[in-house]
C-alpha cells in the first residue's frame, strides 16, 4: 500500500480537507469511542496536521502540537487510523513519519503523549516512557508518556 504524508498548519489547508479531518476525529474519538467532548480546540491552531492519503483516501491522521502550548515538548496528539484501514501498517508509518518529522523541525528533540492505555505497548515500540500514573480522561483510562 502506498502512502503519501502531507503535513500543514492549519490555515494551509482547504475546507474540505479540514472538513475530513475533522470528520475522522469526530468518528473515531466522539462516535466510536462515546465520549462527547470538543474536539476541535485552541491547539489546533499551534499545531502542525499530518493527513496520510492512500488513494486519496484519508487512512490517518495525527497533530504535532508545537512546544510551549499543551507541554514544554512538542506533544503528538488525536492520533487516528480510520476504519478501512485499520491493521495495515499506517499507525506504524504515521508515527515514524511524526517523529521523522518533529526531529528535523524542533531544536529539542523529546516529544511528549497522552495516550490511551491500551496503546501502551504501541508506543512503548517508539521509544516513549510513562511518566507518571494512568488517569481518566473523558472515562477513557490514559498515561502521559514521554521520549526522550
Amino acid at each position: 500500500m502506498q502512502l503519501e504524508f502531507h503535513w500543514s498548519r492549519l490555515d494551509q489547508l482547504s475546507g474540505v480537507q479540514f472538513h475530513q479531518i475533522i470528520a475522522a476525529r469526530e468518528a473515531v474519538f466522539i462516535v466510536e469511542q462515546d465520549c462527547p467532548y470538543q474536539d476541535a480546540d485552541e491547539l489546533d491552531q499551534h499545531s502542525w496536521h499530518l493527513r496520510v492519503l492512500s488513494q486519496s483516501k484519508l487512512a490517518g491522521y495525527l497533530r504535532i502540537v508545537d512546544p510551549g502550548y499543551k507541554y514544554a515538548e512538542a506533544s503528538i496528539g488525536r492520533v487516528l487510523t480510520t476504519a478501512p484501514f485499520r491493521g495495515t501498517g499506517v499507525g506504524q508509518a504515521m508515527m515514524d513519519e511524526a517523529l521523522a518529522y518533529t526531529a528535523q523541525h524542533y531544536a529539542n528533540p523529546a516529544v511528549r503523549l497522552s495516550g490511551q492505555s491500551y496503546l501502551l505497548r504501541f508506543y512503548r515500540s517508539f521509544g516513549f516512557e510513562t511518566v507518571g500514573e494512568e488517569y481518566l480522561e473523558d472515562g477513557i483510562p490514559h498515561v502521559e508518556m514521554l521520549r526522550g
